[in-house]
């Protein structure tokens, strides 16, 4: 995690992608829906929200021996993006988050509760808020 960066590089890259992928099938199909009603522009978001997750999930199980003295920040990084891509993600990518969460939590604490989280006091606070403000700035941009 770089500490100078305002959002951490890969989270703002991913959500740049899943609104790219938006613009792309807005300018190409305009407003074509298929027949019950979901727009092809939502398909296209729930796909590429699923495999930014999948990926950045399978990136951290298969890294975990070298994450482990972050794997409370990423913990929080992987909540922001379930936070955020929630109403994209299919229930099976919202599991596997969620999994993956869970063994990042348990592997920053030794399974004995909270980890560090991102910093006590100002720094932790400062993240914490970047993050918002990254959230706020990606559901504007997918704003229908």
């Amino acid at each position: 995690v770089e500490e100078s960066a305002p959002f951490p590089p890969y989270l703002a890259a991913s959500l740049l992608t899943i609104v790219r992928c938006r613009a792309q099938v807005e300018r190409a199909l305009r407003d074509l829906r298929r027949s019950e009603g979901t727009t092809y522009q939502f398909l296209a978001l729930q796909t590429a929200s699923d495999g930014v997750v999948e990926n950045i999930c399978l990136e951290l199980k298969s890294k975990l021996n070298r994450i482990r003295p972050q794997a409370d920040v990423y913990s929080i990084h992987l909540q922001f993006l379930i936070s955020t891509l929630k109403k994209y993600l299919s229930d099976d990518i919202l599991s596997l988050a969620s999994d993956t969460r869970r063994m990042l939590l348990s592997a920053s604490t030794g399974g004995r509760g909270i980890g560090k989280g991102m910093g006590n006091g100002p720094e932790g606070l400062t993240a914490v808020e970047n993050l918002e403000r990254l959230g706020r700035v990606y559901v504007m941009c997918l704003s229908e």
